[in-house]
């Protein structure tokens, strides 16, 4: 073999080996403090935005327990692809709850895009409108997804939010009360309109 083509073949595999151990798992979140009621409240980072996001104790973070977190690499990168063409620009979120009916939770930052774009790119009508953010839910083939984008001075950020498929949750209830409670209960400050209708 010539060492152009072993060159070339050392490559394509430390290219495939750096490829195969991505995965979106994010560990550098600041610490939480808790409020009075016990919940947590967390600052997320991402651009030059800084935004308190409360959760209830049971969310993990920094940490992973394979038994509460549903998703594959491959799942997570057909999700983000999947209405969204555009590229993301930066992951700031990963949590999921310690029990396993709830939620696996991801957030993204898109610089340079709005919400206007993000509906473009889903071709249909938001489920619920925010006002300064919109919800989508639908179905990846494995999990039920319900998206969610909210504008910030340079684009938008995303939370995705997974259920798991292997839970008996009849029209997926108790996940989107979960994620109702969590967005819109505990962190209904975030938004110019109430998400009361969302089921």
């Amino acid at each position: 073999m010539s060492k152009k083509l072993i060159t070339v073949w050392i490559l394509m595999c430390a290219g495939l080996m750096l490829q195969s151990c991505k995965n979106y798992y994010y560990f550098k979140h600041t610490p939480a403090v808790n409020n009075e009621e016990g919940n947590k409240i967390h600052q997320l980072k991402f651009s030059n935005e800084n935004m308190e996001f409360v959760t209830f104790s049971d969310y993990q973070f920094n940490s992973i327990n394979q038994k509460y977190v549903f998703f594959t690499t491959k799942d997570v990168s057909r999700i983000l692809k999947t209405h969204m063409k555009k590229p993301v620009t930066e992951q700031f979120l990963f949590m999921y709850t310690n029990m396993s009916i709830y939620n696996n939770l991801l957030g993204f930052s898109y610089e340079g895009t709005s919400l206007e774009d993000v509906e473009k790119e889903y071709g249909r009508t938001p489920d619920v409108d925010l006002g300064n953010g919109i919800l989508y839910t639908y179905d990846s083939g494995t999990f039920n997804v319900v998206d969610i984008y909210k504008k910030y001075n340079g684009g938008v950020v995303r939370f995705i939010n997974l259920n798991s498929p292997n839970e008996k949750d009849p029209e997926n209830k108790k996940f989107h009360l979960e994620v109702k409670n969590l967005f819109f209960g505990l962190n209904g400050g975030l938004w110019d309109k109430n998400a009361a209708d969302f089921q």
